[in-house]
């Protein structure tokens, strides 16, 4: 079980990442051209949200079954010396469940914006802090726990 949804796991990162690229390009897009805040951009923001929560629900069943976590448990002091375990344990959830909260910040907040520039400003902000903290926490390839 563990082995298959880690794999979903790693699979669904590349739709979250595309999905974040391309309501960040949007937002981009939006606020360049003075566009309106259309339906393509509503459809884009609900897309990265869809998948920051199936990644999240999957990140959060991985974590508690997995052994690498387990391990970890068993002596917290030494994981935080580990800068794997450290990762594993504490810093790549932690990291991710504040990216989305922050992605779900934005749309919220774009959606309660009035003028469609604020919304395309507010999508751009939140939705790049987020993606910037989810690149900067994913362990690209240095773990087996994380394969490519």
């Amino acid at each position: 079980m563990y082995e298959s949804l880690l794999t979903i796991h790693n699979f669904v990162r590349w739709f979250f990442l595309a999905a974040a690229v391309y309501a960040i390009f949007r937002a981009i897009r939006g606020m360049m051209g003075g566009t309106p805040f259309g339906k393509q951009d509503k459809t884009a923001g609900t897309l990265l949200i869809a998948s920051a929560h199936s990644q999240l629900l999957l990140g959060l069943i991985l974590w508690f079954v997995s052994p690498v976590v387990q391990q970890a448990l068993t002596d917290v002091g030494m994981a935080m010396k580990d800068k794997m375990l450290r990762l594993t344990l504490l810093e790549h959830p932690l990291t991710m469940i504040i990216a989305i909260a922050l992605i779900q910040i934005g749309k919220i907040r774009a959606a309660k914006a009035y003028a469609d520039a604020d919304k395309h400003k507010r999508s751009l902000i939140f939705y790049g802090i987020g993606l910037l903290l989810v690149l900067s926490k994913i362990p690209w390839g240095s773990s087996p726990m994380f394969r490519f």
